[in-house]
C-alpha cells in the first residue's frame, strides 16, 4: 500500500460515483453510478456504509458494511461487499479495509465480523482465511418468485 493511500468513508454522491468503477467489478449488475447510489441510499436505512481506500482522489478498494444483530452472532459487523480494483490487487488494500471495518465493529461493541462469499470463489476464501476469518458457517439460498 502506498503511503499516499487514505482510508475514509464515501460521504457524498461524488465519492460514491468515484467508487462505482471498483464496486462494479464485484457487482456487474449495477447499471451505472446512479443505480449504485440508489442502492446505497436504499440500504443506508439498514445502516449500510461505504468505506474506501483512496489514492489521488480515486477509489482503489471498496468495502460496504453494516452493524447488525441476530441470535446467531449477537451484535456483529457484516461486510456486504469487499473489492479491490483490478491492477491494485496484492497491495494489501483489501486487508487494510477489513482491519478498519473490524476496528469500527469493535468500537461499536460487535462480537464478530461476518461476511459471505461464494463457495466456488476459492481465491476469496483463501484471502479471508489468510486474514484470520474462520470458515464456520454454511449458507443456503433459495430463489423466490415475487408474488403479485
Amino acid at each position: 500500500m502506498s503511503s499516499e493511500t487514505v482510508i475514509r468513508h464515501a460521504a457524498s454522491g461524488a465519492d460514491l460515483a468515484a467508487c462505482f468503477p471498483v464496486i462494479r467489478q464485484l457487482r456487474p449488475f449495477l447499471e451505472d453510478a446512479a443505480d449504485w447510489e440508489e442502492h446505497v441510499s436504499s440500504m443506508a436505512g439498514a445502516g449500510y456504509r461505504v468505506l474506501a481506500a483512496w489514492h489521488g482522489g480515486c477509489a482503489t478498494a471498496v468495502a460496504g458494511y453494516r452493524i447488525m444483530e441476530n441470535l446467531i452472532h449477537g451484535r456483529f459487523v457484516y461486510v456486504d461487499d469487499l473489492v479491490t480494483a483490478d491492477g491494485r490487487r496484492g497491495e494489501g488494500l483489501g486487508a487494510l479495509l477489513l482491519q478498519k471495518v473490524s476496528k469500527i465493529g469493535a468500537t461499536a461493541r460487535c462480537r464478530r465480523l461476518v461476511l459471505d462469499t461464494a463457495a466456488a470463489n476459492t481465491d476469496a476464501r483463501r484471502f479471508y482465511k489468510r486474514e484470520g476469518l474462520l470458515e464456520i458457517v454454511v449458507g443456503f439460498v433459495k430463489p423466490l418468485e415475487a408474488s403479485t
